[in-house]
């Protein structure tokens, strides 16, 4: 009698020792996988970083590349040092003056008007000149009939 509680508590002890190793592997198993799911996510990661990277050398030698032109020489000789080609003319666009409107002493309603409308002219740029005739000419028509 004494043999079969020897026997049953050492198969008792061997099952228990299987179910430990059998859980430790388990836990090791479930350590390696969520190891692997770090390593995958920090990869990716990895590949992000670097493809930014490569962009912004792509970008950087491409700004190196246009310093590094004639074109960008000639606009900043222009720009920067007024200088301009044989042949060339320049444009000088300045920002809108306030209005200020020149009514004369004449009694005349319509003459005090038209001069008005000639001093506002006066006074814009003219590059709005061109805007208002070019792309907004019923603009223009109200304008003068604003006056």
């Amino acid at each position: 009698m004494h043999r079969q509680e020897i026997s049953t508590f050492s198969k008792r002890l061997t099952i228990l020792i299987g179910l430990g190793v059998v859980g430790a592997m388990a836990f090791g198993l479930s350590i390696s996988f969520y190891r692997n799911l770090i390593f995958e996510e920090t990869l990716e990661n990895l590949s992000k970083r670097n493809q930014d990277l490569r962009a912004q050398i792509d970008y950087g030698l491409n700004e190196l590349e246009y310093y590094r032109s004639l074109q960008y020489r000639d606009k900043y000789a222009k720009e920067n040092l007024g200088r301009i080609n044989p042949g060339e003319k320049v444009l000088i666009l300045t920002e809108k003056s306030p209005i200020s409107y020149l009514i004369n002493d004449n009694p005349d309603r319509f003459k005090q008007r038209e001069a008005a409308y000639k001093q506002y002219l006066q006074n814009i740029p003219t590059i709005e000149h061109w805007r208002l005739y070019l792309m907004d000419y019923d603009g223009l028509e109200r304008l003068k009939r604003s006056f």
